[in-house]
């Protein structure tokens, strides 16, 4: 399950996405807006477990965008991502990722072009995956000159520990069912090596 809060709508009021399983098993991807006295549901989105998302304007229109993975239920791994526009949320089938559940997902632009990157980690249910993609203006390619570590069950962040100007990154979770990582990876400019 993830739950994330943002101001999808510029009305000034923290909604939330939620997805997970319900106590019936059955899967749920739902954006709550939030009225200033309560929350509505607004839109479904793929329902998915051992899922994780995140709000980020990848598209730099100043709307944010969803970032959603997860398993859905057909138990099929997904990574998708919703644009934004004007609150009206749809699947921007352009943009191809690999699709996990029970990982982890991070936003942020570690290259300094202006546009957010994604890494995505999880399980493809035949690897583990860590993967960076750059956004090269509102579509994104693997960025193949990093090589992380698959990994499963974790957690992955982006911080410039070192003041430099530049997002490093901090990556843990199971390279296998008994082994736990975690690795933090500096940024050169836009290049990453493990620390």
């Amino acid at each position: 399950s993830a739950v994330a809060f943002a101001d999808y709508n510029h009305d000034g009021y923290l909604d939330f996405l939620l997805t997970g399983s319900k106590i019936d098993n059955s899967k749920i991807s739902k954006l709550y807006r939030n009225t200033g006295t309560n929350f509505t549901e607004e839109i479904d989105l793929t329902a998915v477990s051992g899922s994780s998302i995140a709000f980020f304007d990848y598209d730099n229109d100043g709307d944010l965008d969803i970032l959603i993975s997860g398993s859905d239920t057909s138990n099929v791994r997904i990574a998708k991502i919703y644009r934004n526009n004007n609150g009206t949320f749809s699947h921007d089938t352009g943009i191809s990722l690999t699709g996990a559940s029970d990982g982890a997902v991070a936003c942020g632009d570690y290259d300094n072009d202006g546009d957010i990157d994604i890494v995505l980690t999880g399980d493809t249910n035949s690897t583990y995956i860590s993967k960076l993609y750059r956004n090269t203006g509102g579509s994104f390619s693997q960025d193949t000159g990093i090589n992380l570590p698959g990994v499963t069950g974790g957690s992955v962040v982006f911080g410039d520990y070192d003041n430099d100007g530049y997002l490093d990154l901090l990556l843990v979770g199971y390279i296998n069912s008994s082994t736990r990582i975690s690795k933090l990876y500096r940024n050169n400019g836009g290049s990453f090596t493990e620390n």
